[in-house]
């Protein structure tokens, strides 16, 4: 059985999606690295809002008062969160490093194609 045009532009879109994610991926490593933290240091990434700068805080609390969504984290229907920044990591060690400036979160569906 051959493989149709469409099943061809199928794969590639897909293999496009996978690239951007990869390259996304990437572009947070790179930008660790940018901001001089050995990257087999790093255990995790995370957010706390305790680290936000006054006009990060505002933005959050501006947000909140219109009541529109949450700029740095996701609340999901199920009642979970995701973030959609990282303002710090923390390394094998258990210490935490701020990242300065916060790094776009990505996840995998949003380079999904439709």
């Amino acid at each position: 059985m051959s493989e149709t045009a469409t099943d061809v532009m199928d794969r590639i879109k897909r293999n496009n999606c996978e690239r951007s994610y990869c390259l996304a991926v990437l572009d947070l490593w790179a930008n660790v690295q940018t901001q001089g933290i050995a990257i087999e240091s790093v255990d995790k990434f995370g957010f706390d809002p305790g680290l936000l700068s006054k006009a990060d805080k505002a933005k959050m609390d501006k947000a909140r008062i219109i009541r529109q969504a949450d700029p740095f984290v996701e609340h999901l229907p199920n009642g979970g969160h995701r973030l959609k920044v990282y303002n710090y990591i923390r390394h094998h060690n258990g210490s935490i490093t701020q990242l300065e400036p916060m790094l776009k979160a990505p996840y995998r569906d949003e380079y999904v194609s439709e």
